[in-house]
């Protein structure tokens, strides 16, 4: 437990060295201006839109970002001749991911809870971030071991939203038929928006929800083992 807490201590450090909390608090702003060009009576409707993009996408990225400045520098190299185990050192990330994705949720919604006063499930709503918020850091995690650069990190993201967040987004703007929807239950994004949109206390069917649930979990479970804890220790270097 010890050894966590330095971890997630030089974590953090990192993250503000980087800048990384800085933008994520940033991001968080320029939501809210979204938010409040777009009116209260719109605002219902894009806010669930808003922290979606934000708990996926944005910790796809930050996570991403976070990794690669890690790889520039050869931190991990510094990091694998401590005591501190491998696993731990991924942890570590991972918790820093879930933290980001809850700064920017907190502004987010705190703002717009007192602005346009949008109801929302509170404890289904927390439950749901940190579920989501666990999934795409690791999925962000697992995308930067198999970027050789930033470029690609970039490029296999945007094939990411590409395949699986802008249908789920073109679905809940109306722009897709509802037929489709069932495809769209293998789509990790998509179960995301499901109960994020359970959250903001929108009627979502109870299958669907724990569906998403095991879904998310047993991915994050499946990538943490089977990928993450093999390759970080080789791709997680400068090569």
């Amino acid at each position: 437990m010890k050894t966590l807490k330095g971890l997630l201590r030089g974590e953090f450090q990192r993250l503000i060295k980087y800048n990384i909390i800085q933008v994520s608090f940033g991001v968080s702003v320029l939501w809210l201006l979204i938010l409040f060009l777009v009116g209260k009576e719109e605002a219902g409707v894009f806010l669930p839109l808003v922290v979606f993009m934000d708990l996926t996408m944005m910790s796809v990225l930050l996570m991403g970002v976070s990794l690669f400045y890690e790889r520039q520098e050869n931190t991990l190299k510094t990091l694998m001749v401590t005591p501190a185990p491998m696993w731990g050192i991924a942890v570590s990330k991972i918790i820093a991911s879930i933290y980001l994705a809850f700064q920017s949720v907190v502004v987010v919604v705190g703002v717009a809870y007192f602005a346009f006063d949008i109801a929302f499930r509170l404890l289904p709503f927390l439950a749901f971030v940190l579920i989501i918020a666990l999934a795409h850091g690791i999925l962000g995690f697992v995308l930067s071991l198999f970027s050789k650069d930033f470029n690609g990190l970039l490029a296999l993201i945007m094939a990411y939203m590409i395949v699986f967040a802008f249908p789920s987004i073109f679905y809940a703007l109306g722009l897709m038929s509802e037929s489709i929807e069932p495809l769209l239950l293998l789509s990790p994004t998509h179960v995301s928006l499901l109960m994020i949109n359970y959250g903001f206390d929108q009627s979502i069917e109870t299958f669907e929800l724990i569906y998403g649930m095991l879904y998310l979990i047993i991915a994050s479970l499946v990538l943490w083992k089977y990928l993450i804890l093999p390759l970080y220790p080789i791709k997680g270097v400068k090569e």
